[in-house]
């Protein structure tokens, strides 16, 4: 009997046990656009493909129907809201369109651009094919 006992009291000491359990995440956002002067209180993207304001917290985009959508980022989650009045006045908002301030230098990494076709790369097919049923 008490070898059972013993061996339950090992077992259950066994399991007994401390330990550290850690867990890390790492998580990227876009980098902040660079902003321009407009009115007080209100910035646009400069160099931006589209008229994206922003004021009172939050990024606005005009769209060409005349309606104004919301967003907490600049790169998406547009929601459609009611312009605050510092957006009102701006007469034209599609001249904001790749708006670049006098003096403007661009802080973005210049764009990647490659070649479609690789002249240089002509070599043959050269694949394996033993994974192949009617492989000889």
């Amino acid at each position: 009997m008490r070898k059972i006992i013993f061996a339950l009291l090992v077992g259950v000491a066994g399991c007994a046990g401390s330990g550290t359990v850690g867990y890390q995440a790492t998580y990227q956002t876009a980098p902040m656009p660079d902003m321009a002067y407009v009115a007080p209180g209100v910035q646009v993207i400069a160099d931006y493909d589209e008229p994206v304001f922003y004021t009172d917290g939050y990024y606005w985009r005009y769209h060409s129907n005349g309606t104004w959508y919301r967003s907490n980022t600049w790169t998406g989650g547009w929601v459609y809201a009611s312009a605050p009045r510092p957006l009102l006045t701006i007469q034209q908002p599609r001249t904001y369109i790749r708006y670049r301030p006098h003096g403007y230098v661009s802080h973005r990494p210049a764009r990647v651009l490659r070649d479609r076709y690789r002249y240089d790369d002509r070599r043959g097919d050269r694949r394996d094919r033993r994974d192949r049923r009617h492989y000889r």
